[in-house]
């Protein structure tokens, strides 16, 4: 064999020199793995495993302004927490907590109202009309004692008329209506708390002097209910009427008339007009409020928002009554809803 020949040789017999250490760990360990054994730690991995461990345990970094700097060698004082990156004493953090919802009330249900057969609205041979037109023609109507009913029907119906023929702001044509066995007058004004279809208080007044005006009249009102109910509402009694939106100012006059511990609350379109959460708001303050033994008589066209506290269903079509039935026996007989019943007996 020449001498260039034997020098190929021994260079294909001799090992690959390692590029890296890297590249000489990576083939130690496969020689290791090859020989059926664990690969041993270099120097210094053990030491790299704990500071990353100590790395991951460590609170968030700093998240400080531009040109901010935390002096050399501060620490987190005594009492303090991390908190986005950022130090805050605890009880900072405490207050900024978010606070906590006012418990949600359980909507009472037409099962749980106490009704009796004594009546608070009768009806007896009723009529109104306005010069040659009909607006109510013989209704004969009797509303016990302790339920929720609801005066229902399409616009033009007859409802608000027969509202105010109660609350004695019209005289019937011909027939009577009774309120707690009597006539509609001051007397009878005293245990009726009305709320009409448009806000009624004095726009100049704030809220908390519309307050003291209905309680001058009215000796039952309670301006303990009233404040609890504005604190829910989220107005200051401060706020005049007339900076109020259209919905708070509503529910302003809602919150005026259910304060009362009437004996009947006649409501005239309360729901119409506003938005679904404004009306959650005002029926539960209409059906949380309402007092042990009276009578809630709602006026509206929009069924299937009031149907599930609904006793007692009465519809009026073109000044007249029909339909006159507890809730209950409208799902037993006639296997409808409210609603659908409605629409079946008011179809155009």
């Amino acid at each position: 064999m020449g001498e260039k020949e034997e020098r190929e040789a021994n260079a294909a017999l001799a090992p690959a020199p390692a590029d890296s250490p890297a590249q000489e760990a990576s083939a130690g360990e496969a020689s290791a793995s090859a020989a059926g054994t664990s690969p041993e730690p270099s120097p210094g991995q053990d030491g790299a495993s704990d500071a990353a461990q100590q790395t991951s345990e460590a609170p968030p970094a700093p998240q400080l302004p531009a040109g901010w700097k935390f002096p050399d060698g501060w620490k987190l004082p005594e009492g303090w927490k991390w908190h986005d990156g950022m130090p805050f004493p605890v009880p900072v953090l405490q207050q900024s907590a978010p606070k906590q919802e006012p418990e949600e009330r359980k909507m009472p249900t037409a099962a749980s109202y106490k009704e009796t057969d004594t009546p608070i609205l009768e009806c007896r041979g009723l009529n109104k009309s306005y010069g040659g037109t009909l607006a109510l023609y013989n209704i004969n109507l009797t509303v016990r004692t302790g339920g929720v009913v609801g005066l229902l029907g399409p616009n033009g119906s007859g409802k608000s008329t027969l509202i105010k023929l109660a609350m004695g702001m019209l005289q019937p044509s011909m027939g009577e209506i009774l309120i707690g066995g009597g006539k509609p007058s001051p007397k009878t004004k005293a245990i009726t708390a009305y709320l009409p279809d448009t806000p009624h208080l004095p726009r100049w007044m704030r809220v908390d002097q519309a307050f003291k005006y209905v309680a001058d009249f009215f000796p039952d009102f309670r301006m303990d209910r009233a404040d609890e109910l504005l604190s829910r509402l989220g107005v200051a009694p401060k706020t005049h009427l007339k900076a109020l939106s259209k919905g708070n100012l509503e529910k302003v006059c809602l919150i005026a008339t259910m304060a009362r511990d009437a004996k009947l609350y006649i409501l005239d379109e309360p729901i119409a007009g506003v938005d679904p959460a404004a009306r959650d708001f005002i029926l539960e303050t209409i059906i949380c409020n309402k007092p042990e033994g009276s009578t809630i008589l709602l006026c509206t066209h929009l069924i299937a928002d009031i149907e599930p506290v609904l006793s007692h269903a009465i519809f009026l079509n073109r000044g007249q009554i029909v339909l006159d039935k507890d809730v209950k026996e409208v799902y037993s007989y006639d296997r409808k809803t409210l609603d659908e019943l409605f629409r079946e007996v008011f179809r155009w």
